[in-house]
C-alpha cells in the first residue's frame, strides 16, 4: 500500500475515493473518524488520507485526481429531450434526465 493524497476534509476525501473506485482504482480511506482529535494531535496527522491498494495504479490515480481538481471547461449543450440549455460539466439534463448527446 502507498499513500496517495491527503484531503482537507472528509467530504473531499470521500468524493475522491468514490471517483477512483468507480474507475477501478482500489483505495482505502484512512483517518475517517479521527478529525475530532485536531488540537490534541497535529492537523497533518488526522487529515483524511487515501492509500492505494495496488501501487501500480498510482499514475492513473494521480491523473484522475488532477482531472477532479482542474476540470475541463466544456461547452454548454442543448437537451435533445426538452431543449433545455445545460452547462457543459453535466452529462444529464436536470429537467428530463436525458443523456448528453455524444
Amino acid at each position: 500500500m502507498k499513500a496517495l493524497v491527503t484531503a482537507d476534509n472528509l467530504l473531499t476525501a470521500t468524493l475522491w475515493l468514490n471517483v477512483l473506485e468507480s474507475a477501478g482504482v482500489r483505495c482505502t480511506l484512512r483517518n475517517r473518524f479521527i478529525g475530532g482529535a485536531v488540537g490534541d494531535l497535529p492537523a497533518d496527522q488526522v487529515a483524511p488520507q487515501l492509500w492505494l491498494v495496488d501501487d501500480a495504479d498510482e499514475e492513473r490515480a494521480r491523473a484522475l485526481l488532477e482531472e477532479l481538481r482542474h476540470p475541463q471547461n466544456l461547452p454548454s449543450w442543448f437537451c435533445p429531450g426538452c431543449g433545455e440549455t445545460i452547462e457543459g460539466q453535466f452529462f444529464q439534463c436536470w429537467s428530463c434526465q436525458a443523456s448528453r448527446p455524444d
